[in-house]
């Protein structure tokens, strides 16, 4: 059985959308970019698993963040690409100086977050158009902060659709980058802040 066959036998068993042929100029920063064979975007996790578990043994798969980094060619992608959307973009706090962040939460959106509830260090994000995962994945910074500094832990999923959690002081950070497998993707990340005065 084909991958195009594989995934159109499970389609009707998840409520993501699931789209064939799909151009990725929509979802691009700078309009550019050829078609994509398959885009799946996810509602929850559950479904990332069951979709990944059905195209197990296919390794051609890309997470697209925001789009704010990333060059796409006119010949497009012959592959899967999955895009996150708002069920993957949820803040939370986990206790006073501990905050959750989906993989699709926008950088400035968890900056202002922070600063809603009175935590610092979170303050670079802002100045950055890209989201939570793509930061990670690039280890994104600004005025001598980068996510580094604040990562606690990293939520993700393997290929075979399997959590795992991996902790910050296991990953090895370089300037704009990590040594995070690239089959991983990336779905939440728990950061530590400092309690602070918004005034401050």
């Amino acid at each position: 059985m084909n991958l195009i066959s594989q995934i159109k036998k499970i389609k009707n068993k998840i409520s993501g959308k699931i789209l064939f042929n799909e151009n990725l100029l929509k979802y691009s920063w700078f309009n550019l970019g050829g078609p994509a064979k398959i885009v799946f975007r996810p509602q929850n996790l559950n479904e990332l698993s069951i979709f990944l578990k059905n195209v197990k043994g296919f390794d051609k798969i890309k997470v697209l963040g925001l789009g704010s980094n990333t060059l796409i060619r006119d010949g497009g992608f012959n592959g899967i690409i999955i895009k996150f959307g708002k069920s993957f973009s949820h803040l939370s706090l986990f206790d006073e100086n501990t905050l959750i962040a989906g993989s699709s939460a926008l950088d400035k959106n968890v900056s202002n977050f922070a600063f809603e509830h009175s935590l610092s260090g979170f303050e670079f994000l802002s100045c950055i158009p890209g989201t939570i995962g793509g930061g990670i994945r690039m280890n994104s910074g600004c005025y001598g902060e980068d996510i580094s500094k604040i990562l606690i832990s990293v939520q993700a999923m393997d290929l075979n659709g399997k959590m795992k959690v991996i902790y910050s002081r296991d990953i090895k950070f370089s300037y704009r980058g990590c040594n995070l497998d690239n089959n991983l993707i990336f779905v939440s990340a728990t950061f530590r802040g400092r309690k602070d005065n918004k005034t401050n």
